[in-house]
């Protein structure tokens, strides 16, 4: 048995879980050892990941492609300059101060760097954070991704997959006359850069195979095919 990743995959989940660390986290910053203006700007981290992922996100349409981007960003957008912006629209009333992007990130950091490393740290005070996950049982060594393809605003092909319990996933892209391509996910979803010449198509085929615990993991899916028209 292992313990699963201690951030949920599913949004509505992993806004309940932000909430609850949120909440927990000042209750334990003394007995941790943590500095409170670190805990102060963590805290801040974590009311803008709230937002985009719970206020901004849900007033959004499933054609809002730039601004699901702007919540890519500010989540995950560690090396994209400036501060989060919630752009596309006027947004709904109740937005933090602005921190740098990539706060979700700087949340993860913190957890690892900080509260794990805390002498005072123990599986029960990580519960209670939400930083312990349940244990879950090793996955089947002939498992295979299950994901689907579509279309993104700009015409590319588009991977959607899920993660589990697994580290990411390595991608195989067969685009004919254009020879392969090969890659590595390691967070939903992935957009393959490439379309063929302008006014013609292709047809192309994916694969993928899991990565676990650093390694290629389970068995190859099946191949799945999609046609990508130049623009």
């Amino acid at each position: 048995m292992k313990r699963q990743d201690y951030f949920p995959t599913r949004i509505g989940d992993q806004v309940v879980w932000l909430r609850n660390f949120k909440n927990k986290l000042p209750d334990h910053a003394t007995a941790l050892g943590l500095v409170p203006a670190a805990v102060t700007a963590i805290l801040l981290d974590v009311d803008n990941a709230i937002y985009g992922l719970d206020d901004y996100r849900g007033s959004l349409g499933p054609a809002s492609t730039s601004c699901y981007q702007c919540i890519e960003d500010a989540m995950y957008g560690d090396t994209v300059p400036g501060n989060v912006m919630w752009m596309g629209f006027t947004p709904p009333s109740g937005a933090p101060t602005a921190v740098p992007n990539g706060c979700l990130k700087r949340v993860f950091a913190y957890i690892s760097d900080s509260i794990k490393t805390a002498p005072a740290y123990s599986t029960m005070v990580g519960e209670d954070l939400g930083t312990e996950g349940p244990e879950v049982a090793a996955p089947s060594p002939t498992v295979s991704p299950i994901f689907t393809l579509r279309s993104t605003s700009g015409g590319k092909a588009e991977v959607v997959w899920s993660k589990d319990t697994f580290d990411g996933v390595k991608l195989e892209f067969d685009l004919g006359t254009a020879g392969m391509k090969s890659d590595v996910d390691l967070r939903p979803n992935y957009t393959l850069n490439w379309l063929p010449d302008t006014g013609t198509s292709a047809v192309i085929r994916a694969r993928l195979r899991f990565i676990y615990k650093g390694e290629d993991f389970g068995n190859w899916s099946d191949w799945q095919q999609w046609t990508l028209t130049g623009e």
